[in-house]
């Protein structure tokens, strides 16, 4: 049985304004982290990631993208964490 496939998240929210306008807030257990958005309109959604393995070393091509993704980042710091959205 194939997993539905997951639409891509609108640029913006059904009343009009921008999902990056929206509150935020984190919860992060062991296993997971979770992201709570609401926008003022009341519309609330949660994204959800897998945490970081820790025990896993960070290799130096993955330090470099770091640095090159904030050397020409503009925009609010929840956006470049990737908060509001996946680049």
């Amino acid at each position: 049985m194939q997993k539905p496939k997951k639409e891509p998240e609108p640029p913006s929210c059904s009343c009009g304004r921008s999902r990056s306008e929206a509150a935020v807030s984190s919860f992060h257990s062991q296993a997971s982290l979770f992201t709570f958005h609401r926008c003022e309109c009341g519309l609330e959604w949660t994204e959800h990631a897998v945490s970081v393995d820790r025990s896993q070393p960070v290799t130096t091509d993955e330090v470099i993208e770091v640095h090159e993704r904030m050397a020409r980042f503009e925009g609010p710091l929840s956006e470049l964490l990737g908060l509001t959205s996946a680049t």
